[in-house]
């Protein structure tokens, strides 16, 4: 551990600190495909958001029936 950090380089949050209560999400631990990962924070990085954040999107949009999933149509159509 340093000694001394230089503060300078922090930037203020321009947002309001959320509690957890109000954040209102829940830790879990989850094992994915290395490749299915690297993936998933590379277009995180084009996006400009958090790879956490943008997995947590695209559950929610599956869930919510925005996503589908392309086997079990093509299986539908076939």
């Amino acid at each position: 551990m340093k000694k001394e950090y230089d503060l300078k380089k922090m930037r203020k949050r321009n947002s309001k600190v959320l509690t957890k209560e109000e954040v209102n999400k829940t830790l879990i631990s989850v094992r994915l495909n290395t490749n299915d990962l690297i993936d998933i924070k590379t277009e995180a990085e084009r996006l400009g958001i958090p790879y956490q954040t943008l997995i947590g999107s695209i559950l929610h949009r599956f869930i919510n029936g925005e996503l589908i999933d392309r086997k079990s149509v093509i299986g539908e159509v076939s």
